[in-house]
């Protein structure tokens, strides 16, 4: 009886301790923790597109203003280095500037020659003729002309372009001859084409009786305005 009592209680301390190994075991164990997913990484947020701006049409080009046209120039009459008279023929739409102490000579008109002044009685005179412009203007044309008026050995220089006070291209140049009456003149003389009119202001002088002064005499020949 006390065998078995003795088993009993071995078998009982037995089962004690197993439950107690066996609980102490549970209790160091703890709980298996299930491991979590990662979470993915965060996306980091794409900063908004600004929103499409509209495409303003493009200004026309600036329109360049055009300047204003200069306002026609007014011709200056040129300066003179004598007091001056205008003779003006509305015929044929011209006029010069002579001396203002020129009077009018009368008894020089002829042929083509429509209007002269110059020193009383005297000279040196100023001539204005008009011709048609039938062919172009060369020294053979003028010694033609100059002979057709009654002169003779007519000698002619080359002719030069100019410009007249009023803008009009013309032609100057200077000759020689021996007048109807006998005289040898000298003369400067500028000539320029209207409206199929050849009109010609000529200053001559007898060198015999006063002397040819060219500065001068081109001076009052090229006062001629066809303007």
């Amino acid at each position: 009886m006390r065998n078995k009592t003795y088993k009993f209680a071995t078998v009982f301390m037995v089962v004690l301790l197993v439950l107690g190994l066996a609980l102490v075991a549970c209790t160091k164990q703890g709980p298996v923790e299930t491991e979590e997913p990662s979470a993915p990484p965060a996306q980091t947020e794409e900063p908004a597109a600004p929103p499409a701006q509209t495409e303003e049409p493009a200004a026309p080009p600036a329109q360049t203003e055009e300047p204003a046209a200069p306002p026609a120039q007014q011709v200056e009459p040129p300066e003179l280095s004598y007091t001056a008279k205008t003779y003006t023929n509305d015929e044929y739409g011209f006029s010069i500037q002579y001396p203002k102490d020129w009077v009018e000579r009368p008894e020089i008109l002829q042929s083509t020659i429509i209007a002269a002044f110059g020193v009383p009685g005297f000279i040196p005179v100023v001539a204005l003729s008009v011709r048609d412009a039938d062919a172009p203007l060369t020294a053979d044309w003028i010694v033609a002309a100059n002979t057709a008026e009654g002169n003779s050995g007519v000698k002619v220089s080359d002719l030069k372009e100019t410009t007249l006070a009023d803008g009009t291209p013309a032609f100057q140049y200077t000759s020689s001859y021996f007048s109807a009456d006998g005289y040898d003149l000298v003369s400067f003389a500028t000539s320029t084409d209207k409206d199929g009119k050849r009109i010609r202001a000529t200053v001559s002088t007898i060198e015999a009786f006063s002397p040819y002064d060219e500065a001068f005499f081109s001076e009052i020949a090229k006062t001629l305005s066809v303007k």
